[in-house]
């Protein structure tokens, strides 16, 4: 039976079950942090948000330049990740439903699972599966509570969204309008579509809480009876954009930049890639270019903020005795959009959608970075080689060890990612191929057009029949 843990005392308590046998005397630990709706608009990536203790950790390990989620949709990347299978596998295409309650996943062995049975405990705050435990006696169901040998009873992201909403419970900067042109935002985005500071200190909201009780571990009795996989959930910057006032102040509006407009952007794309869900938001949002200059600032200031919980971790495992051996792996679940191509969060197969930071800290490897293209669906088959374990669970990733030692080593692998079922965009050197279901199809060469503003599949098709076939070829079956 599992018991319960607070947020700040912890384990003692913690199943103890027998070690099991492994090659290394004192096999690593895992820190592994989990950052929701992540893009790469970090700094050690060039992008607009201060984040130094990212920075710092990309500058220690290897930062994967173009690591890309294999869903950009929260469930279904989470789902991959810690299942090491694509979604054409688990059929877990879309944020709605639970994997588990999936023909065929019901007794599916996950990354934490499976590391308890090698003698580890599997512990998780926050969220880390697509919803964090919560607080209350039953755990969340979404959070996959059978996968931990102990889940912290904490909070996540921050108070404050009620105070941005109005009375029927939508974002207050509307003003009661539902649509844009005609086209319905979606209760969703009517309710989420918000952004503001807060004044609640950092160290009272949510996402502290749970890094704290993260450092807490690192440095208690707990850590030192096993081995331990210890994974911490931050949700910000995931909307609401809600972060205390003084990550706000390091973005003055007046400095705030605004993409070029996507409406010229979509017009080489097929009628079924135009528009989403999100477009009318976007629309709207574009619309008001004050709004859309506030929604880009709250966005860095949650990123400010989700890196300074991220740095009560790492300043706290820096300070324990596991520093030396703990494997430290970071990575956003997706990217997230703020208007380009008409979109807005998540969900598309373009870069700002699907590239996220990644990071892989591994003891003894020098620090590197590694442009090709790879997967976070490569997270658990590189933790396998990297603490000489193996397994006989059929992951679908690969390892990316290769890459850490020597990343100027020969890769010919894609990164292949999947929105919905039948859509998919396949990452491999510069290009970046993307076809529908609908058959419409889209070529970028990234090298030289890094905001995929020219499909070449419209624009000079038949000179690039030969990569469009060879990258069609790894399209998977669905």
């Amino acid at each position: 039976m599992k018991k319960s843990l607070g947020a700040v005392t912890v384990a003692t308590a913690l199943i103890t079950a027998p070690f099991s046998a492994m090659s290394a005397e004192k096999p690593y630990n895992v820190l592994m942090i989990a950052v929701d709706d992540l893009n790469n608009e970090v700094g050690a990536w060039g992008g607009k948000a201060i984040t130094p203790n990212i920075d710092k950790l990309a500058a220690q390990g290897t930062q994967f330049q173009n690591g890309h989620a294999v869903v950009p949709a929260c469930n279904p990347s989470r789902v991959a990740i810690l299942t090491g299978k694509r979604p054409e596998t688990t059929k877990q295409y879309t944020n709605a439903g639970n994997f588990r309650n999936i023909a065929g996943n019901e007794d599916m062995v996950t990354l934490p699972a499976y590391l308890q049975q090698q003698g580890y405990n599997s512990i998780a705050a926050g969220k880390v599966f697509h919803h964090p435990r919560g607080k209350h006696d039953e755990p969340n169901k979404y959070s996959d509570d059978r996968s931990w040998t102990h889940q912290a009873k904490v909070r996540t992201g921050t108070s404050g969204h009620g105070d941005y909403k109005d009375a029927k419970g939508n974002a207050k900067w509307l003003n009661g309008e539902t649509q844009y042109n005609g086209k319905e935002f979606g209760r969703y985005l009517n309710q989420f579509a918000v952004w503001g500071p807060i004044d609640t200190p950092k160290e009272k909201t949510g996402d502290f809480e749970t890094a704290q009780y993260c450092a807490n571990f690192m440095n208690s009795p707990a850590s030192h009876e096993k081995p331990f996989f210890l994974s911490c959930g931050i949700f910000r910057p995931h909307s609401p954009q809600l972060a205390p006032r003084e990550f706000f102040d390091l973005y003055p509006i007046e400095d705030i930049e605004l993409p070029l407009d996507p409406h010229e952007d979509i017009q080489d794309l097929s009628n079924y890639a135009k528009r989403n869900f999100s477009s009318p938001m976007a629309e709207k949002i574009i619309s008001q270019p004050e709004e859309w200059k506030r929604a880009i600032q709250a966005y860095l200031a949650s990123t400010s903020f989700a890196d300074a919980a991220i740095g009560v971790m790492l300043d706290a495992l820096e300070a324990s005795p596991h520093n030396d051996n703990t494997i430290v792996v970071l990575w956003g679940d997706h990217g997230w959009q703020w208007g380009q191509k008409l979109r807005w969060e998540k969900f598309s197969l373009w870069s700002k959608g699907t590239n996220t930071p990644f990071i892989i800290k591994a003891p003894g490897l020098a620090p590197v970075i590694v442009e090709d293209h790879v997967s976070l669906l490569d997270v658990w088959p590189t933790l396998m080689e990297l603490m000489d374990l193996s397994t006989s669970e059929k992951l679908e990733g690969n390892s990316l060890v290769k890459l850490m030692k020597n990343p100027n080593a020969q890769w010919e692998k894609p990164a292949i990612i999947t929105y919905n079922k039948g859509n998919n965009s396949v990452r491999y050197k510069q290009w970046n191929f993307i076809q529908y279901k609908t058959g419409g199809i889209e070529l970028y060469d990234t090298s030289n057009d890094p905001g995929e503003r020219t499909n070449l599949a419209t624009s000079n098709a038949k000179q690039h029949t030969d990569i469009i076939m060879k990258l069609r070829a790894w399209i998977p079956k669905a």
